[in-house]
């Protein structure tokens, strides 16, 4: 993550997903006939399953060549066992091991969120490394397994959903498949999903058979929290205005947040770039707070001033694990919802503040990220475990939070997403930023 305008361009990307889908309006594609695609023990799709290729191998590897976060190589997936006919098996999966790339191939839609990846051939003590999408397609063969057409279709673009029958599945058609994929032919204003049946012969050739726009959207929070945040409740004499009573709360006790990133980061040495991005943060929070007590008593909150004890200059780790949290998942996030609300807020001003609120938090989410990889490179191996372990527990937090739900008058009003729409915001939002 390089640039504001980068994790916007993401977040609208979410935003987008989680729109409701107008599959199966009258006319449009019909998907029942479809076998829907299985996701895997991670939720997510499984390329190599049920994979057919034109030549036996002893071990084949998926592999991602880089995270959001700026992370190594990973296996996403594999099928057979390493090395395991090989004559001198250490040499083989040192091999193995050491295999990266320059530059890999893609895999489904890419909308500013891009792994490439490779594909790692082991036989006997050969291994191949594939790295281009002709190189995997010519590996495949012919095409003679549903598996082997959902591959070539993600290979060319193509999102393929598992679990998600509307957005993604194959069927044979005779000696041939289609494939039921998803990709962006616009991602900016507006921005436009179409579902796709693709047809993909036995040599390999895909063919767009058929189209229709699922998702068209012209459109384009709160703050982190500081450690000894004490906690209170919003108050009013309205659910609205205790809702952004404790949301001014929320930007005011953001401002100590960053006063104490600023010094901490200054402490260990960040670059002043970095120091420089927490204290202009700061000065976007004091606005926010300022901006949303005026919201709040327009609908009859109560502004109380955010109680937070002092502490002393934390560790790296203690700072990494809390901007793990608070900046890459709730602040990230939170400018997600900002944008949500600033589309479908029936309160003219609030839409209008938060459009300009979800901007501050997106540069607020970017700064979160420069962070986490900063301090990524000066941890230990079993620290950074422990940080992502308070980004995976944030993100099951943002998880049950979209279960419970909202208020009525706050979907309405305020703009915040339904219940419905929260867990499809969380959903999409972990699959796109989860794996950081």
């Amino acid at each position: 993550m390089t640039s504001s305008n980068h994790i916007a361009r993401i977040l609208r990307h979410v935003l987008s997903l989680s729109l409701p889908p107008l599959v199966g309006a009258c006319g449009g594609i019909t998907t029942d006939d479809f076998e829907p695609v299985a996701c895997g023990a991670d939720g997510q799709i499984e390329y190599l399953a049920g994979v057919e290729p034109k030549a036996s191998a002893d071990y084949v590897e998926l592999r991602r060549l880089a995270d959001l976060a700026g992370g190594g190589p990973s296996a996403v997936a594999s099928m057979g066992t390493k090395c395991v006919n090989a004559t001198d098996k250490a040499a083989c999966e040192a091999k193995i091991a050491e295999v990266t790339a320059d530059q890999g191939f893609l895999l489904g839609d890419c909308v500013d969120i891009c792994m490439h990846h490779v594909l790692i051939v082991n036989t006997g003590d050969d291994v191949q490394v594939l790295g281009t999408r002709e190189e995997v397609n010519a590996w495949l063969g012919p095409i003679d397994a549903p598996a082997d057409a959902v591959l070539v279709a993600s290979l060319a673009g193509y999102s393929v959903a598992c679990n998600q029958p509307d957005l993604g599945g194959v069927r044979a058609v005779g000696s041939t498949y289609e494939v039921l994929g998803t990709s962006y032919t616009s991602s900016c204003t507006p921005i436009e999903e179409k579902l796709f049946v693709l047809g993909v012969s036995e040599d390999g050739k895909l063919t767009e058979v058929e189209s229709e726009v699922i998702n068209s959207d012209a459109s384009a929070c709160v703050g982190r929290r500081p450690a000894g945040l004490s906690q209170s409740e919003g108050r009013g004499t309205s659910t609205v205005g205790a809702f952004f009573a404790n949301v001014a709360r929320l930007e005011a006790a953001s401002v100590y947040a960053f006063e104490a990133l600023e010094e901490e980061l200054l402490h260990h040495g960040a670059p002043a770039e970095l120091v420089e991005r927490a204290r202009m943060a700061r000065q976007d929070e004091v606005r926010h707070a300022r901006v949303m007590q005026r919201v709040s008593a327009r609908h009859g909150g109560r502004f109380e001033e955010p109680r937070v004890e002092k502490r002393p200059v934390r560790s790296l780790e203690e700072i990494a694990i809390e901007n793990a949290a608070e900046g890459c998942v709730r602040e990230t996030f939170g400018a997600l919802v900002g944008m949500w609300q600033a589309e479908f807020a029936r309160d003219g001003d609030v839409r209008r503040v938060m459009k300009r609120i979800a901007e501050d938090e997106t540069r607020h989410a970017e700064l979160s990220w420069a962070v986490d990889a900063w301090a990524r490179q000066r941890l230990s191996p079993e620290a950074w475990a422990r940080v992502e372990e308070a980004r995976r527990e944030a993100l099951v937090e943002i998880a049950a939070e979209a279960e419970r739900g909202y208020d009525d008058e706050l979907v309405e009003i305020a703009g915040m997403p339904t219940q419905e729409a929260a867990v499809r915001l969380a959903m999409h939002f972990t699959g796109a930023i989860g794996q950081a």
